[in-house]
């Protein structure tokens, strides 16, 4: 079949008004598809598994016409010498947007493959977040894209100055990028923090505390966008589904489980039903507590929840309410807890 067979037709996206089998549309159709699917599967839908069904082979027509162009498309080396494949945005785009479709959507080209590029296939649920194609895509956003000169902010030289503050977001309009959700997706707790904090600053007011739609408070303010997604990334911070699991605390930075410190979060909804837990710190004590108020209308297979020691150390034991605790690990720092309807205490011993 052609490279675009089972695809949404073109579309423009944010103020280009070229259209293209863009891929970032693709995955957001896709992911649409399925979810729906899946809740109507949930309530027993007689069209659940015809739409499940479409949404499988969206998805296969969708991985096809992306591997078709990756493969068409040249790689690029990252700093280390090794060499990567690309991940081209749109269909029968064989490089670079910005070298494609030069000068258009006033200069502004080249970032629709950074904030709107292919890593939306991650978070859609279209590419596996731990497969290679997904480690490329992060390859290229943080050894390259994210330190290209952006909009009326942020130069290139400025930014490879100080890799670590000025890296991990994108600098045209930082969320619309999923680099967080995808960092979340891997379970891979720094760079998630990084992104997140990095991204704050570039957007926040400092008169009011809102965000804007640009660098140096330009266009929109109190942008509904740019704050959604905040939003959605601080509640995964607090906390997260993966599949049949409920993970409390994922990306809570260990600067807030310093002695005397305490994270709450209260009345939380997810897909389980409402959930509260408390973090209470006292580490100089040798240990942190945490009081969960589990979800009661559907309870998830598992609760897991992380707590990360201010300096690092290792869990020695934990114990659930008056009994030891072995399902736990050092590494990941986290606990694994069997969903009960009444309060669950855990004390984690360092």
């Amino acid at each position: 079949p052609l490279p675009e067979y089972g695809l949404m037709p073109p579309g423009v996206v944010a103020d280009w008004n070229r259209f293209l089998y863009r891929f970032v549309f693709q995955a957001h159709y896709y992911a649409g598809l399925h979810d729906a699917a899946e809740a109507l599967a949930e309530i027993g839908n007689s069209s659940a598994s015809a739409l499940l069904e479409s949404a499988s082979e969206f998805k296969s027509n969708i991985l096809r016409a992306y591997r078709w162009s990756v493969a068409r498309t040249p790689a690029f080396e990252l700093r280390t010498g090794c060499w990567s494949s690309s991940d081209p945005s749109a269909l029968y785009c064989f490089g670079p947007m910005g070298e494609v479709f030069p000068g258009e959507d006033g200069n502004r080209s080249w970032c629709y493959d950074v904030e709107l590029g292919a890593h939306h296939l991650i978070p859609t649920g279209v590419i596996d977040p731990h497969s290679t194609e997904a480690e490329a895509m992060i390859n290229h956003l943080e050894d390259f894209q994210f330190f290209q000169s952006g909009m009326g902010e942020y130069p290139r030289e400025r930014n490879e100055a100080d890799r670590f503050n000025l890296g991990g977001f994108a600098k045209v309009q930082p969320y619309y990028c999923r680099i967080a959700d995808v960092y979340a997706l891997r379970d891979e707790v720094k760079p998630f923090i990084r992104s997140y904090f990095n991204a704050i600053p570039t957007l926040l007011s400092r008169e009011i505390l809102s965000f804007w739609e640009h660098f140096h408070n330009i266009a929109a303010w109190n942008k509904t966008h740019e704050t959604g997604w905040f939003l959605s990334q601080t509640r995964t911070m607090f906390l997260m589904e993966r599949d049949n699991e409920l993970w409390l605390a994922p990306f809570v930075t260990n600067n807030w489980l310093e002695d005397g410190m305490e994270v709450s979060i209260e009345n939380a909804p997810t897909h389980f039903g409402p959930v509260d837990y408390r973090l209470i710190s006292s580490v100089n004590q040798g240990f942190i507590d945490a009081i969960i108020e589990p979800p009661k209308r559907n309870p998830p297979e598992s609760i897991v929840l992380r707590v990360s020691h201010p300096e690092g150390k290792s869990i020695k034991t934990v114990r659930v309410g008056d009994r030891d605790w072995k399902d736990f690990d050092r590494e990941k720092e986290t606990i694994r807890l069997t969903p009960k309807k009444n309060t669950v205490h855990v004390r984690v011993e360092y």
